[in-house]
This record gives C-alpha cells, sequence and structure tokens, in this order.
C-alpha cells in the first residue's frame, strides 16, 4: 500500500517540473520538433481572444483562472504530417509569477517562445506588468541554460545565439541591445480604446514600446478585435507555432497599428525618450532601459494593485461547481462566525487606496479648554440686553474641555471615539482639524507625521466631514461630485481622468444605484440619509485624502443604514487611510468593525485600546460586560456622568476620575498610549500587517503637494457658474412660483389701472401707479434672496474653510448665475403692467422704464445679498433688510415730498433706489405730455414738468438717475463681496 503524503497538489507540480529539467540520462533530450508558445499579459488584456483566434476556433472567450493548456495541429504543406503547437496561457495578471516555471523545461526550451500581451487601454499598469512578467521568465529560463551548458553546452550556446541572428552583424545597435533568451513577440491589445487617447499619449507608449521591443530583440504588434489587426498578430504568432513565413512589411507610424518584425527597427528610428534634456539629465539612470522606464512612469504613474482581488472565486463559476463541498464549506464557515464575537466583516472590494505615505497622528498630553462665553453668538447676548464689555468677564467662563488625553492611530486603523453627550469628541476633532473657534491649547501638542498640526499642514492631508450634510439639492449624486472633482483635484487632471476618479468614488462608496438621483434635502425627496452621508463622504474623498475624520456620521441613521456606514468606513481605512471619527453609542456589529476605540467621559480617557480587548480590560478592573450586552452601550453607561442629583453626580464623577487615572497609571510606559493584553504586543505592527495586503487595484497616486496647483480663478468660477445655473434652473417649482408670483402682481396692479384707453390716467393716479411699480416687487425680491442665501451659507461657509475656491470666482459666479433669472423675473412683472395701465407707447418711453425698473429690482436683490452675508441668522437678515427697505420707501419722494424731509431722512433718499426709480419713471412719463385740468368751466393746461418740479423730483437730469442707480447696485455688491471675505459664513448651526 502506498504511503500517504502530505504533499499538496501545487508541490507535486513543482517536484513534477524539477524532474523533468533534471533527467537522469544525459541531458541531450531537447531535439524535439514539437513548438509551444506562452501567452502571459494583463488580465483581461484578450489573451484567451487571440489564441481562439490564431487557431480558428468559434468559441466564446471564459476568464483564465490560474495557467491554461490547449494545442494546434497545422500542415505546411499538403500530404505533410501535422506539426503540433502547444499553446499555455497565465491568468491573473502579475499575481501568479510561480506558475511560469512549469511549461518552460528543459526538454522543451529550445522551441518554446513567449507572447506578452499588454493591454493598452492601462497604460499605468503597462510597463509593470511589463517588466514583472518579463523579469520572471527570463531568470527562469536562464537558470535552465545554466543547467545546459553543463549538461549539453552546444545547444545552450544554439539558443543563445539563435536570439542575436535576428539582428545583422553591421546593425548600428548590435552592441547596444540585450536579446531576450528566447523568441519573444509583444503584442498591445485593445488598439480600438487606445485609439481614442490623446495624440500624445499615444506616441509616448508607442515609442516606449518600440524601444523596448528593440532592446530585447522582440517583435511588436498592436490589435484588437477587429479581424484585420488579428491577422497581423496570427502571421507572428503561425511563425512561432508553426513555422510560417514572417512577415517583412513594418509600420512605424504612431498614428497607426504598429507592426514592427523582430530586428527591422532601430534606435535612430525610434529617437530619444520622450522628454526635455534638462529631465532626462535629472533622472539619472544606469541604463538605457531604466532612462525610458522613468520617463514613461513619469508620464504614467505606475499604479499599486494586486491582481488577485480581481480574480473570479472558481466556486461561483457554474462549471466547477461541487454541491458537496459548497455545503461543507457553508457549515464551516457558519461555525467560525458562530465562535468569533468580533468577526470583522471583510469585504476587499476596494475600487482605490490611498498611495502616498503613511500617516501617523499623535496627540500627547494634550489639555484644552473652552471660554463658554465665546461660544453665544453676539446676537443672543444682545437680545439677553448684556453690554458687549460683559460678554467675556465671566471668570467662570473657562471651562476644561479635554484633559491630559494621549492619543496616537496610523494608516490603516479605524479609531472610534465613543462616550457620552458633552464628553469631549467634538472638541477633539475641532482641535485636530484646527477648527477650535473660541477654544485654547493649554498644554500639549497635536503632530501629523511628527510635524507640528496647522491650518495648512490639516488642509493638504486631512479631510473633515462635518455631522450635517451640506449639499446642493437639485445636483444629483454624480453631478455634486464631478462639480468637487472639478475644484480640487489638481488641474493637471484631464476630464477623463476626473470623471473615472468619480466613478471611483461611486464605486467604493455604493452609490451606483442612485448616482443619477438628486441629493434633495429636507423639502425635496431624494436619496436617503444614508446614501447622503456618503455623498458627504465621497466629496471628502475625491482628493484621496491619507486623513479622514468624521464628527458623529451616524446621527440621524437608522440601525441599519449605520451599520452599512461604518461598514464602508472600515473599507476605506483598509486602503491604507486614516479614520478617525465620534459616535455616541454604537450598536454591537458597528462596535465590532472598529480596531481602535478610545472612551472619553467629561474629557477624560477611560480607555484607549482594540475594541477586540476593551471587554477583558473593564473585566480585568472588576466590570464585567453582561452577557448578551452590548460593550459600547455597557460601558459608555459605566462612565457618563449622572446629573440627576448631587450624589449621583458625585458618584459617577468620582468613578469616572478612578477610572481614567487607573488608565493612566497602565499604559504610561507604552509609546502608543494604547492598552495591551500582554506587554510584547505591538497593535499598530498587528495592524500594520493584517492590511498590508489589501492593496487596490485601481489605487490613485495623488502628487504631493498637489494642493499647490488646484484649478486657477478662471477654472473656479466657470466650474461654479455651471454648478449655480444647474441648481438654481433644476428647481422649477420654485421658479414657477417666482415667476407666477411676479405675473399676478403685475396683472393685479395693471387690472387696477385698466380701462382708460381714450382718457388718460390722473396725474395723482400716475404718480401713485410710478411709485408701486417700483416699491412692491422689490421688497418680495429681498425676502426670497435672503431665504435662498441662507440655505446654502452652511455648504459656502465649510467650502471656503476647505479652500475648495476663493471667494472672488463664487461672487462673480453667484451674481452672473442668478441674472437670467433676474432678467425674466423682471420682463414677467414689468411689460403687462405698463401696457395694461397705458402709459406712454412709443418703444423709446417703454425701454427707459423697463430700465429703470429692471435697475431698482436689481438693487433690491445686490441689497439682500448683502445682508444676508453680513448677518448670520435667516431672522437677523429679514429684520435689517425690511429695515433698509422701509427707510429707502419712506423717503423716496412719494409718501412725503423731498423738500419737506428733515436731515436724516433726506440723506437716506440720496441712496434711495426707489427714490431714484420714482425720479426717472416720472421724468419719462411726465416730461413729453400736458395735461387739462377742469375748474368749473375753466379749462387749464398743465406742462408734466409743472408735476416733477412740485414733487421735487427734476433737480437731476434723467441719466443722472440710471448712473446713481448703477452706483447703488455696484455698491452694494461692492458691500457683499467685503462680506464674504472678511466676515466668516457661519450659520447659526456653526455657532
Amino acid at each position: 500500500m502506498p504511503k500517504a503524503s502530505s504533499d499538496t497538489l501545487w508541490d507535486l507540480a513543482i517536484a513534477e517540473v524539477e524532474k523533468r529539467e533534471n533527467p537522469d540520462d544525459d541531458g541531450k533530450r531537447v531535439e524535439v520538433w514539437e513548438k509551444s508558445i506562452l501567452f502571459m499579459g494583463n488580465k483581461n488584456g484578450g489573451k484567451t481572444t487571440i489564441i481562439l483566434r490564431c487557431l480558428e476556433r468559434e468559441e466564446i472567450s471564459k476568464p483564465t483562472l490560474a495557467l491554461e493548456y490547449t494545442f494546434g495541429r497545422r500542415a505546411r504543406r499538403q500530404n505533410t504530417p501535422k506539426d503540433i503547437a502547444h499553446f499555455w496561457e497565465l491568468g491573473g495578471g502579475t499575481s501568479l509569477l510561480e506558475l511560469i516555471r512549469i511549461p518552460i523545461s528543459s526538454n522543451n526550451i529550445r522551441s518554446f517562445a513567449v507572447v506578452l500581451v499588454l493591454d493598452l487601454s492601462k497604460p499605468n499598469e503597462l510597463w509593470t506588468t511589463m517588466e514583472k512578467l518579463l523579469q520572471v521568465t527570463r531568470n527562469h529560463v536562464n537558470k535552465i541554460l545554466t543547467k545546459l551548458e553543463k549538461t549539453n553546452p552546444e545547444v545552450a550556446t544554439e539558443i543563445k545565439q539563435r536570439m542575436w541572428n535576428n539582428l545583422q552583424r553591421d546593425h548600428p545597435d548590435y552592441e547596444l541591445v540585450d536579446p531576450f533568451p528566447i523568441p519573444l513577440v509583444i503584442i498591445g491589445s485593445k488598439y480600438d480604446i487606445f485609439h481614442e487617447f490623446d495624440s500624445e499619449m499615444r506616441k509616448i507608449i508607442s515609442k516606449t514600446l518600440r524601444f523596448v521591443s528593440h532592446y530585447y530583440g522582440a517583435s511588436l504588434v498592436f490589435t484588437s478585435k477587429s479581424e484585420a489587426l488579428l491577422l497581423k498578430a496570427r502571421v507572428l504568432i503561425n511563425h512561432l507555432a508553426f513555422g510560417y513565413d514572417k512577415s517583412k512589411s513594418v509600420s512605424v507610424d504612431h498614428s497607426k497599428p504598429l507592426f514592427i518584425p523582430a530586428g527591422l527597427d532601430s534606435l535612430s528610428q525610434i529617437g530619444p525618450p520622450p522628454a526635455s534634456d534638462s529631465d532626462i539629465r535629472k533622472l539619472r539612470a544606469n541604463t538605457p532601459l531604466e532612462l525610458w522606464k522613468k520617463v514613461f512612469e513619469k508620464t504614467f504613474p505606475p499604479k499599486s494593485f494586486c491582481d488577485l482581488q480581481d480574480t473570479k472565486d472558481p466556486a461561483q463559476d457554474l462549471q466547477y461547481v461541487e454541491c458537496e463541498v459548497d455545503v461543507m464549506r457553508a457549515q464551516k464557515n457558519q461555525t467560525k462566525a458562530q465562535d468569533s464575537i468580533f468577526c470583522s466583516e471583510e469585504d476587499n472590494s476596494l475600487y482605490f487606496t490611498y498611495s502616498g505615505k503613511s500617516n501617523i497622528l499623535e496627540v500627547k498630553e494634550l489639555n484644552y479648554q473652552v471660554k463658554t462665553a465665546s461660544q453665544i453668538p453676539w446676537y443672543e447676548n444682545l437680545t439677553q440686553m448684556k453690554m458687549p464689555w460683559t460678554w467675556t468677564s465671566d471668570p467662570r467662563s473657562h471651562v476644561s474641555i479635554i484633559q491630559n488625553l494621549n492619543l496616537k492611530v496610523q494608516s490603516g486603523q479605524m479609531l472610534a471615539i465613543i462616550g457620552s453627550t458633552a464628553g469631549g469628541k467634538t472638541s477633539l476633532l475641532d482641535v485636530i482639524t484646527c477648527h477650535d473657534h473660541g477654544g485654547k491649547i493649554k498644554s500639549g501638542q497635536i503632530t501629523i507625521n511628527n510635524k507640528p498640526s496647522t491650518p495648512q499642514l490639516v488642509k493638504k492631508c486631512i479631510a473633515h466631514v462635518r455631522q450635517d450634510d451640506r449639499l446642493l439639492p437639485h445636483l444629483t449624486v454624480r453631478e455634486t461630485l464631478l462639480f468637487v472633482a472639478k475644484l480640487r483635484l489638481p488641474k493637471f487632471f484631464s476630464d477623463s481622468q476626473r470623471k473615472k476618479r468619480v466613478e471611483d468614488v461611486i464605486a467604493e462608496l455604493r452609490l451606483r444605484q442612485c448616482a443619477n438621483t438628486r441629493v434633495g434635502n429636507e423639502y425635496l425627496r431624494g436619496i436617503s440619509g444614508g446614501e447622503r452621508r456618503r455623498v458627504s463622504i465621497g466629496v471628502q474623498l475625491l482628493w484621496n485624502p491619507g486623513i479622514l475624520i468624521l464628527d458623529e456620521p451616524t446621527s440621524g441613521l437608522d440601525s441599519f443604514t449605520a451599520h452599512n456606514l461604518v461598514i464602508t468606513l472600515s473599507r476605506l481605512a483598509r486602503g491604507n487611510r486614516l479614520v478617525l471619527l465620534s459616535l455616541h453609542q454604537p450598536r454591537s456589529d458597528i462596535f465590532q468593525l472598529f480596531d481602535l476605540v478610545l472612551l472619553m467621559t467629561s474629557g477624560l480617557t477611560v480607555y484607549s485600546g482594540t475594541a477586540r480587548d476593551m471587554v477583558q480590560y473593564f473585566t480585568e478592573l472588576g466590570y464585567p460586560c453582561p452577557k448578551y450586552s452590548n460593550p459600547a452601550d455597557f460601558y459608555v453607561d459605566l462612565t457618563s456622568i449622572n446629573k440627576q442629583t448631587a450624589e449621583k453626580e458625585m458618584e459617577s464623577r468620582k468613578r469616572a476620575n478612578a477610572l481614567s487615572n487607573l488608565f493612566l497609571e497602565k499604559v504610561k510606559d507604552f509609546d502608543d498610549f494604547l492598552w495591551k493584553v500582554a506587554d510584547g504586543d505591538n497593535v499598530a505592527t498587528t495592524f500594520s500587517k493584517q492590511r498590508s495586503h489589501l492593496n487596490s487595484e485601481e489605487a490613485i497616486n495623488m502628487p504631493h503637494h498637489s494642493s499647490d496647483k488646484l484649478p486657477g480663478v478662471f477654472k473656479q468660477f466657470t466650474v461654479l457658474l455651471s454648478r449655480q445655473v444647474s441648481n438654481d434652473f433644476r428647481d422649477i417649482s420654485t421658479l414657477l412660483i417666482h415667476g407666477f408670483e411676479a405675473l399676478l402682481m403685475s396683472l393685479l396692479i395693471g387690472f387696477l389701472y385698466y380701462g382708460h384707453d381714450k382718457t388718460r390716467l390722473s396725474i395723482r393716479d400716475t404718480t401713485a401707479l410710478l411709485y408701486m411699480i417700483g416699491a412692491l416687487i422689490p421688497f418680495t425680491v429681498i425676502l426670497d434672496v435672503i431665504a435662498k442665501c441662507h440655505s446654502e451659507r452652511a455648504m459656502l461657509y465649510h467650502d471656503l474653510e476647505d479652500g475648495m475656491y476663493s471667494v472672488s470666482p463664487y461672487f462673480f459666479a453667484k451674481i452672473l448665475g442668478e441674472l437670467p433669472e433676474h432678467c425674466a423675473f423682471v420682463i414677467i412683472y414689468g411689460v403687462p403692467i405698463y401696457w395694461l395701465a397705458n402709459l406712454i407707447p412709443e418703444p423709446e418711453h417703454f425701454l427707459l422704464n423697463f430700465l429703470s425698473v429692471w435697475l431698482a429690482v436689481y438693487s433690491a436683490r445686490a441689497m439682500a445679498l448683502w445682508v444676508a452675508a453680513l448677518l448670520p441668522t435667516l431672522q437677523l437678515s429679514a429684520f435689517f433688510g425690511n429695515v433698509l427697505f422701509t427707510s429707502f420707501y419712506l423717503s423716496g419722494g412719494f409718501v412725503i415730498s423731498l423738500e419737506n424731509l428733515w436731515t436724516v431722512p433726506f440723506w437716506v433718499s440720496k441712496i434711495s433706489f426707489l427714490r431714484w426709480n420714482f425720479q426717472g419713471m416720472m421724468q419719462i412719463q411726465f416730461t413729453d405730455l400736458t395735461y387739462e385740468m377742469t375748474v368749473g368751466n375753466t379749462t387749464f393746461q398743465i406742462p408734466g414738468k409743472l408735476v416733477t418740479q412740485a414733487l421735487d423730483l427734476d433737480s437731476h437730469p434723467l441719466y443722472v438717475s440710471y448712473l446713481v442707480l448703477a452706483g447703488i447696485v455696484c455698491s452694494f455688491l461692492l458691500l457683499y463681496y467685503l462680506s464674504l471675505r472678511f466676515i466668516k459664513q457661519k450659520s447659526n448651526q456653526d455657532w
């Protein structure tokens, strides 16, 4: 009975290969007449399709899981035996390099060839794939040749010399190349996609592949699924497989598919690397191949990826189904899940990771105080009748929020800060992100990568997701992210790269199903709360930050949605990011997802360490978690301050202080300030090892200091203008309401004065009509504009704080973006009134009247913009806007004549846009008219100029009214700009 072996199938395969490589005879078993070809290259690069077309098989290509074999038979001539070609295909890209040893052996090395298929549509993966595959193959072939030199030196010499025969001895590059030891063909696949690239990109890729092919003595051909291009690839492969004649035609035009058989190219025709002389000198390459590599990777940075992540699970393929095995596997997984309470959910489908340097966030001995008086808005102090000099004089206003806190967390870890309300969680996040307005660090230090935390450093490497979602409601999810991508990504990103980044974020955050749905808000139905929170995360994730900080990300979400959101954050942490978030009391399955936990109460640290060890830590202190209880709930309740009575508050505070002191005593000797089960454990190293293999296939390389190269002011303006127009004109209901409001008021006033076609309106009626035209509608405009600005104020504040754009482009985009709506509004309002009231019908008078109304209404809009930016709440802005408008209304020259105004209202009338609009329209309507007035039996002819003189409205020519109105508009816009520039646009939620 044979002895049972513990060797795996893999071990047996390797042993068989080694046995073939070391035969017992004299080693001359290489004389075979069969050809063998190994196809390798990018995953999903089209290798199977090329093989099937070469063998003229009409089959549907399937994904190659590992190493697959097939063969073909062809006769060179009639009535001759058919030659056999063995076709091997290596799947998995560069993830299964060890399998290259299996098909290549000393038995077939003499008749072996390699076909390298490179996906031209993925230039960032091209050099890495090519280098790894060729290097492993070359090393293995060289080992075989070294052994052959001992057993059969003639054959070894013949194989080496054969590759040099592709170049004639008089070839100018004979001494400059290093041919591959066995025949090599490089195929660039997916040319149809590659052809859509920018011409400069195509040229760089084509020249690089020409150099590599020529350097290795290989043939080069570009192909796609089209039969015409596949035919050229078949010619080269049939030459290797069956000895068919090799085509001598050459195509080196970079604008067309390349076709260059081995030995028919030259370095002089290829030219130098596509870079300037100064750049080439800076690269400092030792060999020509290294120089071309550095030049190529400067244009197409290599992506860090793991091919195994997208390898389809064979167990899910129907052709490999084994029901009994699947049932046993499912039972084993179920048992394993039940045995481990802290089994975090694995989801390795990362679409991209943070590919920069690892980050370390460290907080040392932090003591932080807040002056509570500074947290009270000034307008609340005024409502309480407190004088300004008493606002900060209370000595009890200084409150200690964080006490003696130590913290250290690094990339690849997710730290959750948990605790009861007023425990210092949000304050800690604000201090780390330099948003601690009104507070003061009494002692301690916060460092990021051993550098003191500063606002400039925070903006470069930290993304802060606030507790509330601040998004434009009428944009879709994809549009929201695309506008942010245009603003936040470096300006050297192309539009296609920005769209690709947006699609990566949508896929990473599982937003594909709602990508084309409007975001919505409390008034507009849109995506769900959890999806909206993920969009807020996506806005920050777009620029691929290394540190992600979230304040109460699960607040307002149901437990299921909150759980899915934290799963997403856990997956982001595995993408080489540092994730820091605060929560109140997470449910048990959310708690299991955390790597590290910081438990705080009243600014004190009660526990800091791994989530899975927290129960053991408190159990050792005499506070075991009851069975079937959520550890987060139990220990947050244990450490909370109970303020029901003075006795309970004293008791709970004493317990919290004792637990804090015990923890500080236990971790005082640890550099990372984390409690460990055993002294020898290193939590940071453990997590680093656990996450080191989880690299993403689509890693995105963000250059250092990329924030210094963000889009310029003009680009920001165009993006913001497009965003403004898109959001405003999607709000159809609001636009219709405003239009109906303008039309209704126009018709009400117009029909009130309608019916005087034959007899002109009296002087008194005409005067009242003209004043109402300019005075009624601006008030509604003021209220609408103030309300709209305050609805956008919170988002504007955080966008400016994050440096997404500057004030100037936002200002001009806001002004120009609302002009179409303003013009339509004034047309709907001003045109019907004019003709219904039978005012002077000449076009000149109508246009002058319309221009005056347009300027007056726009003055009201500009004033409302300024007031909304000046004051922090909707109520204050509406109040102040109402005060200004009422002052302008009363001093407009109709309620009381201008000559009867005393000093203060007289000067107010100088800047009243209602007064200048009234004066202009009065001069337009009365200057050229003569009115008849009958007293008894006598009729008097009264010139219209006397009317304007009587009301003191003829002190300036007509053009002055337009100039003053334009000046008022510019003045209010200037005040609006200065308010945006120098007043923080905090909403009442941000105080």
